[in-house]
């Protein structure tokens, strides 16, 4: 059953017929990520694969955002990952073959749009982590940060404050 480029990984992988917690289902997801990995590094060499509004833009570098990649060029990357695709993982990317609304392939399709996602360094999750291009921060951002992460939280504890 095809799934949209949104859903989560855990989706993804039962649509598949794969179980998330099995550690052998996750070396198949891995597989197929590592090959998604690959065209979406080749699709931020250069802005040749940009819609022209963004490739005319010469403030635009890498990473590039999915919708800012020509759509001929998003083709081609899930059907480059098909066809490279490793013995171990190919039939999976079989399943995928539709002509229906997330085709070319709607495996490949959710792994690339994932590893864009996932890579993407302005993705809110990456600065929570702190991977953000706006994580680097001064040094008075930093020591305050740092500040909050050593001192220990202070709260009410009936037992050490007593009852009220």
């Amino acid at each position: 059953m095809p799934v949209g480029p949104r859903v989560s990984k855990d989706e993804f992988m039962h649509a598949l017929g794969l179980n998330p917690l099995d550690p052998h289902h996750e070396q198949y997801y891995r597989a197929m990520r590592d090959e998604a990995i690959v065209v979406y590094s080749r699709l931020n060499l250069d802005t040749s694969y940009l819609i022209d509004s963004i490739r005319a833009d010469p403030a635009v570098r890498p990473p590039f955002f999915w919708h800012h990649i020509r759509p001929e060029w998003q083709r081609w990357g899930i059907l480059e990952i098909c066809h490279n695709a490793p013995p171990l993982v190919r039939g999976l990317f079989e399943r995928g073959a539709t002509n229906g609304e997330y085709g070319p392939n709607w495996v490949a399709g959710w792994l690339l749009y994932s590893v864009f996602r996932s890579r993407d360094v302005r993705n809110n999750r990456n600065r929570r982590k702190g991977e953000g291009a706006g994580s680097a921060g001064s040094e008075s951002d930093k020591r305050t940060r740092q500040e909050e992460t050593t001192q220990p939280k202070k709260y009410y504890d009936p037992v050490r404050n007593g009852t009220v």
